[in-house]
Formats: structure tokens, C-alpha cells, sequence
């Protein structure tokens, strides 16, 4: 199944914390992370800085704890725990579906169930999460539903879709 996967498994970019102005990148591809910087500065010492680059393969970026770090300081430990996670090989493949192939999956499941997923996945909790405890069930994301209807569940059959 990682055969699939694309050459580039996760990109994002940042600036850093405050005071700083610098620019970074993060790219995970199957075999290496690369992290990358910019300085960004009015400073006549900093005007010559040239852009720098990490590159360490999985295996010693999970030895790094110096870049480790610089990733939880940038991009947060979210996005660190999850890079940590792919660099493991364990890949979440929920994040990678589409949305419409997302929600005629969801369409079979109970409601219960859906509540339960929200629960594991900050993708699905974000996008598809009840607006309170009742029981209905609205789409913060407006989506297209899947052709026919009849495959959603009775409870969730014309609320907040896209047609």
C-alpha cells in the first residue's frame, strides 16, 4: 500500500515565533525529511544570509532531537508527532481520501460511529463534527453529496448538502 503513496507524503510552511520574521519549510517525501529556512531580516549582518537546508533520511531524523525540536517550535507538536509518524512508516490514510470518497464511506456508518471517528481523526472532527450533544447532524463543510441519495443515511438525507 506505501507504493501508492506520492513522492512528496507531507509539505507545510511556517514563520517562526515571534519576534522572528524567518520563513521554514517542512517536506517529508518517502524516503527523507527536508527542512528548510529563510532569514528574513532588516539587518545589514543578515542581508547576505543565504537560504539553508536539512536533509536527513527517516531513520536520523528520528535520532534528531536538535531538529526535532526546531519542528515542534515552528510548526507545532502536532505536525511533529505527525511527521514522526510517517518517518515510522505509519501513514494516515483517512487525511489522504477525498471528501466525497470520505463521506460515501461515512454514509454507512451509524451515527454513533461517525461520532466515534471524529474522535480519532482531527480532519474529520474539524470538517464534520455535531454543532452540539443533539443528535443533529450538520456538515460545517458543505460537500457534494454522492449520487444517488439513497446512499446516505436517513438522518443525514437532505441536511446541508450540496446537490
Amino acid at each position: 500500500m506505501a507504493s501508492r503513496l506520492p513522492e512528496t507524503l507531507f509539505e507545510t510552511v511556517g514563520q517562526g515565533p515571534a519576534p522572528s520574521k524567518d520563513y521554514y519549510q517542512l517536506l517529508v517525501t518517502r524516503s527523507q525529511v527536508i527542512f528548510r529556512w529563510w532569514k528574513i531580516s532588516l539587518r545589514s549582518e543578515y542581508r547576505s544570509t543565504k537560504p539553508g537546508e536539512a536533509k536527513e533520511i527517516h531513520e536520523d531524523f528520528l535520532e534528531n532531537l536538535h531538529l526535532q525540536s526546531q519542528t515542534a517550535l515552528i510548526f507545532g507538536t502536532r505536525i511533529l508527532n505527525y511527521v514522526i509518524n510517517l518517518c515510522k512508516g505509519k501513514f494516515d490514510f483517512l487525511e489522504r481520501l477525498s471528501d466525497n470518497l470520505l463521506l460515501n464511506i461515512i454514509s454507512y456508518l451509524d451515527l454513533e460511529d461517525i461520532a466515534r471517528l471524529s474522535q480519532t481523526s482531527h480532519r474529520f472532527a474539524k470538517e464534520y463534527s455535531p454543532p452540539d450533544s443533539s443528535t443533529t447532524w450538520t456538515f460545517q463543510k458543505p460537500l457534494a453529496c454522492p449520487a444517488p441519495l439513497t446512499c446516505l443515511p436517513a438522518e443525514l438525507k437532505g441536511k446541508d448538502c450540496v446537490t
